[in-house]
């Protein structure tokens, strides 16, 4: 399979972006419904190829 450089742009700012919703849950600065959600927009924004971090 060869990745386009877009799918792997789109696969780091996923994962970035991921990253980033993980520490706010993590500091209580949001819910868990708004996570999903914003997990949500990340995947329609930057379809991601591995799959998330957050479950």
């Amino acid at each position: 399979m060869t990745l386009t450089d877009q799918q792997i742009q789109n696969e780091l700012l996923f994962q970035k972006a991921q990253e980033i919703t993980k520490e706010l849950l993590e500091k209580e600065l949001i819910t868990s419904e708004i996570a999903q959600r914003i997990e949500q927009e990340n995947r329609q924004t930057f379809p991601p190829l591995l799959g998330s971090l957050i479950p």
